[in-house]
């Protein structure tokens, strides 16, 4: 069992400028993992504090780690990092809508995907998947959804209305390109199974996409601000 502290797109209060050393050694942190959109010097803070490891991916606003890096992590983009024989895999960025860095495609991300399995064929998969972005949800891809393309004779309405096969998922992928799920990342779960996905970047739905979703035996975890987990 492994005690991991998550961390993604906010900088927390308790762990920050409230930080209670008496409160934090009950947890007994053992790695904290970041899925993204953090400075480096957080990271940094946070390492200091817990005297522990720190696996990272980036994410699409983390322009400054090629240049400044956040010191004693490490990145586990498109790598499988073994930690007290819990297997961690990682990769980075998120939708393409700007051209900045850290921002793919879905055939892009695909790709990645595509390289990333020789890695996870040869260590046996992994335990934990770590991402920015969130997978798609939606169990219809695009084309064959029923509100973009309705019945004939029906009206179409546009992506993030009301879903018509099943109300709940209408919260799940957010409208807005910037924040749109991978598909890619919904297949890597199918495939493999991890007992946890890990990522960042939607902020909870912004109030309404639940913290954790379920994907066969995966739990789908957003880690914005913290999140500890036992692995």
């Amino acid at each position: 069992m492994v005690k991991i502290l998550a961390v993604a797109d906010t900088t927390d209060r308790a762990l920050y400028e409230h930080f209670n050393q008496a409160r934090w050694a009950k947890e007994r942190i053992e790695l904290i993992v970041s899925c993204g959109d953090l400075k480096p010097s957080y990271l940094d803070y946070l390492v200091s504090r817990f005297n522990v490891p720190c696996f990272y991916v980036r994410g699409n606003h983390d322009t400054t780690y090629a240049q400044d890096p956040p010191g004693g992590c490490t990145d586990i983009h498109d790598k499988v990092e073994e930690f007290k024989g819990i297997k961690l895999f990682g990769l980075g960025g998120s939708y393409w809508y700007n051209g900045g860095p850290a921002q793919y495609t879905e055939r892009q991300m695909w790709w990645k995907a595509f390289w990333a399995q020789f890695h996870l064929r040869r260590t046996g998969g992994a335990d934990v998947f770590v991402t920015h972005s969130a997978p798609r949800m939606c169990p219809l891809p695009e084309k064959q959804c029923v509100c973009v393309h309705p019945p004939p004779g029906s009206e179409p309405n546009p992506i993030g209305s009301t879903c018509r096969v099943d109300p709940e998922r209408s919260t799940w992928d957010p409208s807005d390109l910037p924040h749109r799920g991978f598909d890619t990342l919904r297949s890597l779960i199918l495939k493999y199974q991890p007992r946890f996905f890990l990522h960042g970047h939607t902020h909870l739905g912004y109030g309404t996409r639940p913290r954790e979703l379920q994907l066969g035996r995966t739990r789908i975890i957003d880690a914005y601000g913290y999140v500890i987990l036992d692995v």
